[in-house]
């Protein structure tokens, strides 16, 4: 049994990571289940273990789990001689998650790029040229770190 210095210490965790997944645009519930699960001692956790750990309802955990699932982050999963649902988080999401990330940048590029053909005014040029360049910039460096990414047989 874990002392009160390392329930601390995890506890403390909890919150970065809550924090972290919530920073990723998760919401909030779904950013402390996400938390939970990857913190979990095992492969996962039922529904009434989230329940009694978060302090929450069990239809907020349905809710929230159900944009989990739908995000393909985590999976249900049905335990031996148990009738309520299981959740684990799913390997190999993180680089696809990110490359995903990664392509939205390929739109505000684009659009920056349509938005500064059509301007009008060299304030409205200056403002959407520097969109433009930082976006550019970024894509152009992300899709680098994905291809070194793949190259490693990192998904």
């Amino acid at each position: 049994m874990p002392d009160a210095e390392q329930t601390k210490k995890r506890s403390a965790l909890f919150d970065r990571m809550t924090v972290m997944m919530e920073t990723l645009g998760f919401p909030h519930l779904s950013a402390r289940i996400y938390a939970a699960l990857m913190l979990a001692e095992g492969e996962g956790l039922s529904t009434s273990q989230l329940v009694e750990k978060l302090e929450i309802s069990k239809a907020s955990v349905s809710t929230s789990t159900q944009l989990l699932l739908a995000m393909g982050l985590v999976e249900r999963y049905r335990v031996r001689n148990s009738r309520e649902a299981h959740f684990r988080l799913l390997k190999g999401i993180w680089g696809p998650l990110l490359a995903k990330k990664f392509e939205a940048m390929t739109a505000v590029t684009n659009t920056a790029r349509e938005a500064l053909a059509m301007a009008e005014t060299d304030t409205a040029r200056v403002r959407l040229q520097e969109m433009y360049d930082v976006y550019s910039f970024f894509e152009q460096e992300c899709q680098t770190l994905m291809k070194h990414w793949r190259e490693r047989g990192m998904s």
